[in-house]
C-alpha cells in the first residue's frame, strides 16, 4: 500500500535514497525531534509519519484556548466531592437534594465532576437550573466546546449582573441572563427592554426564553406585554403567556375570561344538574386567542373536542367568578358541580393551575373524592394524579397534618407510599412517627400483606423523611421477608444525614 502524501514524507524518502552517511536526518516541522542519528533515527521518523497518516492525522495549527474566569466560590470539601461521585455512580435519585444543598451553601463542585453533571442535565431538564448554579462559569465555558451542553449558557445564575453590553451585543444566552438579572433588581426596566426588543426577536425559542424572565417579580404591570404575546406565532410562546397571565387575576385578560365564562354557565333549578358549562363556539376567534388555542380548521368537532375548549376556559378563569355566580364558597361550588363530572374535574384542575389554597383545600376535603377517600384501600380516582399539585399551595406542616389525619390508624392502603411522596419534604416528626409505626408493624398472618406496598412505603420514607428522624427506626428489620427494603431505607437515611453534614 502506498504511503499517503504528507509534508515530511518526501524529505524522508530522499534522505533514505541518498543515505544518512551523506545527508543528516532532517529536522521536520510536523514531526518531533528524535534522539540519535543515522538510519535508526530516520526509520523512527518514517514509522511515526506512517502511523499518523494511516490514523487520519493532518497537519494543523491549534489556536490557544482562552481560559475561563476564576470562580471565587469555595469548592465542596473532599467528603462532599466523594459523596457526589457515589451519587452519580449509584444514587442518582439523591442528586437533586445534593445539588440543592450545595447551591444553598454557596459552593461549587469539583471541576472534574462538571462534565458528568452537564451530561445528566442535558438529559433531564429538571436538573438544569441547579446544575448551572453549582458548575458556575466553568460549566458555561466548557459548554462552548460541546453543543449538547449549550443549555447551561442560558441558565440564570444568582451571581449574574446586568450590563448594557451583554443585552445589546451578547449571544442569545447572555441576553437572557442579563434580562433575568435586571428583572431581579429592577422589574420595570427589564420589562421596558423586553417590550422594545420584542418585535425584533425572530426566533420563537429565544422569545420564549426572554418571556420567562417575567416570572421573576411578576406583577400587574406585566399584563400588557403578556397579553400581546398571546398573538405570537409560536404556540409555546402563547402557552407561556397564558400561564403567566393566569397568575394575574386583576388583568384585562382575566376580566375577559370571566366574561366568556359567564356567557357559558347555565344555572338550572333541577337537583340533578344545578350548574353546567356549555361548549364554546370553535369559530370564536377572540376566545380562542385569549385561551392560546389554535383554530380547529374547517372540519367539524366532536362534543368532546368542543368541551376541551370549555375545560381550558374553566381552568384559566379566576375562580372567584364561580363564588360570585353561585353566591357560595369553594366547598359549595364543588358540591353543586359534582353532578357534572367534567365540570368538577375542570374546577379541580383550575385549583391546581391557579395554586389557590382555599380551593385546593375544598377539593382535598370533598367527602366523596377528597383526600380521605383517596387513602382507602382500593380507591381509584383521578384526584390521585393531581394530589401533588393540590397539596403544593399549602404549608408543608399542613400537608403533613392532612395526610396524617387522613391515614389515621386504619388499614394501610396499597397506595400510601405514592400519597406520601406527594407530600413533598421535609416531613414533620409526627408524620415520620406514623410511617415508622406502620413499617415496624408485623406482617399480616398467612401472607396477606402487600409486599409491594411495603417496599413503596420504604422508598417514600427514604426520599422524603428528614434524615434526622433516623433515630425513630428500629435497628433490626421488623419483617424478615422485607429485610432488603428496610435495610436500604436505613442506609439511605444514613447516607442523606452524612450528605447534609458535609454540605
Amino acid at each position: 500500500m502506498n504511503h499517503p502524501d504528507t509534508p515530511s514524507w518526501g524529505r524522508l524518502v530522499s534522505t533514505a535514497l541518498v543515505g544518512t552517511s551523506r545527508r543528516p536526518v532532517p529536522d521536520l516541522p510536523d514531526l518531533p525531534r528524535r534522539p540519535g542519528r543515522g538510519a535508526a533515527a530516520l526509520l523512527d521518523l518514517a514509522a511515526l509519519d506512517t502511523v499518523r497518516a494511516r490514523a487520519g492525522y493532518t497537519a494543523h495549527t491549534a489556536e490557544p484556548v482562552t481560559p475561563d474566569a476564576p470562580d471565587p466560590r469555595p469548592e465542596t470539601g473532599p467528603a462532599a466531592t466523594r459523596r457526589l461521585d457515589a451519587i452519580l455512580t449509584d444514587r442518582s435519585e439523591l442528586l437533586p437534594e445534593w445539588l440543592s444543598h450545595a447551591a444553598r451553601s454557596g459552593r461549587r463542585v469539583n471541576h472534574a465532576q462538571i462534565p458528568d453533571l452537564l451530561e445528566r442535565a442535558a438529559r433531564d431538564s429538571g436538573l438544569r437550573s441547579a446544575v448551572a448554579t453549582v458548575v458556575g462559569d466553568r460549566g458555561t465555558w466548557l459548554a462552548g466546546f460541546n453543543r449538547t451542553w449549550s443549555f447551561v449558557a442560558g441558565e440564570p445564575l444568582p451571581t449574574d449582573t446586568y450590563s448594557d453590553a451583554a443585552w445589546n451585543d451578547g449571544t442569545p444566552a447572555e441576553r437572557r441572563r442579563a434580562l433575568f438579572a435586571l428583572r431581579a433588581t429592577d422589574p420595570a426596566a427589564a420589562r421596558s427592554l423586553l417590550t422594545a426588543a420584542w418585535p425584533r426577536e425572530s426566533r420563537g425559542e429565544e422569545r420564549r426564553g426572554l418571556l420567562q424572565a417575567l416570572a421573576v417579580n411578576l406583577g400587574p404591570d406585566d399584563a400588557g406585554l403578556l397579553d400581546a404575546a398571546l398573538d405570537d406565532r409560536g404556540a409555546n410562546v402563547r402557552g407561556l403567556a397564558l400561564a403567566l397571565l393566569t397568575r394575574l387575576p386583576e388583568s384585562a385578560h382575566a376580566h375577559r375570561l370571566r366574561g366568556y365564562l359567564r356567557e357559558h354557565v347555565r344555572l338550572d333549578a333541577t337537583p340533578r344538574c344545578p350548574v353546567e358549562v356549555t361548549a364554546t363556539d370553535p369559530r370564536r376567534t377572540d376566545l380562542l386567542r385569549d385561551l392560546a388555542l389554535a383554530a380547529p380548521g374547517n372540519r367539524s368537532q366532536s362534543r368532546d373536542e368542543r368541551w376541551e375548549h370549555s375545560r381550558v376556559l374553566v381552568t384559566h378563569t379566576p375562580l372567584d367568578v364561580w363564588t360570585g355566580l353561585l353566591d357560595t364558597g369553594p366547598v359549595g361550588v364543588l358540591a353543586l358541580a359534582e353532578q357534572e363530572k367534567d365540570l368538577y374535574e375542570a374546577l379541580a384542575d383550575a385549583a391546581c393551575v391557579q395554586a389557590d389554597p382555599d380551593w385546593t383545600r375544598a377539593v382535598l376535603d370533598h367527602p366523596r373524592s377528597g383526600l380521605a377517600h383517596l387513602v382507602r384501600p382500593g380507591a381509584q380516582h383521578p384526584q390521585r394524579q393531581r394530589l401533588r399539585a393540590l397539596l403544593a399551595p399549602l404549608p408543608v406542616t399542613e400537608r403533613c397534618a392532612r395526610v396524617l389525619a387522613a391515614i389515621g390508624s386504619g388499614e394501610e392502603p396499597p397506595q400510601l407510599g405514592e400519597i406520601l411522596l406527594a407530600v413533598g419534604a421535609p416531613w414533620t416528626r409526627e408524620l415520620s412517627e406514623e410511617v415508622v409505626r406502620r413499617l415496624a408493624a408485623p406482617a399480616e398472618p398467612h401472607g396477606r400483606g402487600d409486599p409491594r406496598g411495603y417496599r413503596l412505603l420504604c422508598e417514600a420514607a427514604a426520599g422524603r423523611m428528614p434524615p434526622e428522624h433516623l433515630d425513630l427506626l428500629p435497628g433490626e428489620p421488623p419483617r424478615a421477608e422485607e429485610e432488603a427494603a428496610y435495610l436500604r431505607l436505613r442506609k439511605t437515611l444514613r447516607f442523606r444525614l452524612d450528605m447534609h453534614r458535609e454540605l
